[in-house]
């Protein structure tokens, strides 16, 4: 005779969506249980959306986001996620009728966030700057690699790579470097 199973109680759908992308342009997500404060605030903090309430076809799709954490210090973990659930996500939002409410982050003083798809990506070889990601060559046999700015003297940049920042630095010229579209202006 086996273990008597236990019925799990049928639980309702989460309370919070958070979605966004982070300083270096990758897209995260996650989803929460409940409302809490602390969520709302680590997601603002993190310069990311936060939905409370959701209507039912975007909490639909919100359910393929991963379960986020909170910490006790109150910093919240929020993993990457796909760019095309990203965008299924903005999609249902902007869709006639939704009636979610939205949190957008307040933008920086001086930085305004309309027009733009991904943040840390430079227009211009002259905009280049500290933390903005750029693509290094790093030999033919191993292609071109995103970077993150680290410093800028002049025309000399100082970088690692994004996704393996523990490799070392590289050390190029501007007219070294490859620009992504950062979208439209």
């Amino acid at each position: 005779m086996g273990k008597p199973q236990d019925k799990k109680a049928a639980s309702s759908p989460d309370k919070l969506f958070v979605y966004g992308v982070d300083d270096a342009g990758k897209p995260r997500g996650a989803r929460f249980s409940e409302f809490n404060e602390k969520v709302a605030s680590a997601a603002a903090e993190m310069k990311l959306t936060f939905v409370n309430p959701a209507s039912a076809a975007f909490t639909e799709i919100a359910m393929r986001l991963p379960v986020g954490r909170l910490y006790a210090s109150g910093k919240a973990f929020v993993p990457p996620i796909r760019r095309d659930l990203l965008g299924k996500l903005k999609a249902a939002l902007a869709s006639p009728g939704d009636d979610s409410q939205v949190h957008e982050p307040t933008p920086e003083k001086g930085k305004e966030r309309d027009g733009v798809v991904a943040a840390g990506l430079p227009r211009t070889w002259e905009s280049i700057d500290v933390g903005h990601v750029v693509l290094v060559d790093d030999s033919p046999e191993f292609g071109w690699w995103p970077c993150v700015v680290l410093n800028r003297e002049d025309q000399v940049l100082t970088l690692r790579l994004r996704d393996y920042p523990d490799k070392g630095t590289y050390v190029r010229h501007i007219a070294q470097v490859g620009l992504l579209n950062p979208g439209p202006e």
